[in-house]
């Protein structure tokens, strides 16, 4: 047997997936995987990606996994250029009859940062800073991928609600130091946005259904949102360590320049993924980690058997196709470098003969091209206007001027066409 054993399961089951299908898979992972990895990869091969975003310097730094000894503390992080502190501060309770101010605690483990994955998912996506979060509490956490709601006192909703509460809570600060004048200082000082939020847990209950990002925030994300993989989200929802290095893996690796890839300590990966663990049980932490994190990033090309990380260009998590020399079949022609876009898959690598265009620009109600994204539109979109889901498309869409070939739009279009139908759907039932 090859060395492939020694790769991270993903990576095994993408090769396996390469050469003998979905049952190539299925038949790995009854010797070398595990029924939770091998459904996370199978669900996140089969479905279009749905995207996702997150800012970049969220990606880069990290909540805390676990509830903090003093949660009343500030929490800082610093990553290079960035640093982050999360303040969280008193809001107005009733405690035994009284108004006191109290403050709720800093956000912690997955709840928050799947819940911040959509409230910027949705800024982005929708181009504004009014986010809509649903008709009730219930209905808002199917939408993240919770499928069972619980209302117990450790049931999920009350879980997810005290965390979405501390998240609003607090006034959050990003320091950027860029290169330009106007990013050596940036702050967002209102990410709470909404006073009348109240996370009713009444079943039927009415919510806060929109919050309002702050103008100065919503500014900064639309230029610095990485793009994630929904599908990937929900496979991970329940892991906040798995969620921090996926996440910080799709903001590094489609950066790096370097053919030999960056090098990093495992103290640096620490930092970035907010942890205070010992370096030996941190390593072990990561390394099973990656397990399911590379089963819904599997072109993440991350090596973290050695003494230091090294992190290879790959392409972002978007990209649905499995590509990158490390998912590729042993061979005398496999490339040096890390394609940047889609790729056919083979047993050899090959290029891919495909032309490349850009989104169509204008009305998609006249020419030949246009009239697919139109059927598209149609079909998936109805009764919406066509133009505006296509403008709307054009005005939240990441490198929307990148040329891909047809196959890769008309993916990219559809996964937003039911996702704009779906919004503007529940807002007319509002």
């Amino acid at each position: 047997m090859s060395g492939d054993q020694h790769r991270p399961i993903g990576h095994q089951y993408a090769l396996a997936m390469i050469d003998g299908g979905a049952d190539g898979v299925r038949k790995l992972a009854t010797v070398a995987g595990t029924q939770l990895t091998m459904d996370a990869f199978l669900r996140v091969h089969d479905e279009e990606p749905v995207p996702a975003f997150l800012h970049s310097a969220l990606c880069a730094m990290s909540l805390p996994t676990k509830r903090p000894k003093d949660d009343t503390l500030p929490i800082v992080r610093e990553d290079g250029k960035y640093a982050l502190a999360i303040n969280p501060r008193p809001v107005l309770q009733n405690i035994d009859g009284k108004s006191v101010m109290k403050s709720l605690g800093v956000p912690y483990g997955a709840y928050p940062r799947v819940a911040l994955i959509y409230l910027l998912s949705q800024a982005v996506m929708k181009r504004s800073r009014d986010v809509y979060l649903g008709r009730n509490f219930t209905e808002w956490m199917r939408r993240l991928g919770y499928q069972t709601v619980s209302y117990g006192p450790r049931g999920t909703a009350n879980l997810m609600r005290e965390q979405v509460d501390r998240l609003l809570a607090c006034e959050w600060q990003i320091r950027w130091d860029g290169t330009e004048a106007e990013d050596n200082a940036f702050a967002v000082r209102d990410v709470k946005i909404s006073n009348e939020y109240a996370g009713s847990l009444d079943k039927n209950g009415a919510f806060a259904r929109e919050i309002r990002m702050s103008e100065v925030f919503y500014s900064h994300l639309v230029d610095h949102a990485v793009p994630l993989n929904e599908v990937a989200i929900r496979e991970l929802k329940g892991t906040p360590t798995a969620l921090d290095l996926y996440t910080y893996l799709a903001y590094r690796l489609p950066r790096i320049a370097s053919d030999k890839g960056q090098v990093i300590s495992w103290d640096q990966l620490a930092k970035h993924l907010g942890n205070e663990a010992d370096s030996k049980r941190f390593r072990q932490t990561v390394r099973e980690t990656m397990q399911l994190v590379s089963a819904v990033y599997p072109n993440a090309n991350v090596d973290l058997s050695g003494r230091k990380v090294v992190l290879h260009p790959s392409p972002a998590p978007m990209e649905r196709k499995l590509v990158g020399p490390h998912l590729r079949l042993v061979g005398p022609d496999t490339p040096k470098t890390a394609p940047r876009s889609s790729v056919r898959v083979a047993a050899t690598p090959a290029k891919s003969s495909e032309p490349v265009f850009a989104f169509p620009a204008g009305s998609l109600s006249y020419g030949e091209r246009e009239q697919t994204f139109r059927s598209i539109a149609l079909t998936k979109g109805h009764p919406w206007s066509v133009d505006d889901m296509a403008n709307a498309f054009r005005k939240g869409f990441p490198d929307i001027k990148k040329p891909r070939t047809d196959a890769e739009w008309l993916r990219v279009w559809e996964a937003f066409v039911i996702r704009y139908a779906e919004r503007r759907a529940k807002r007319s039932d509002d």
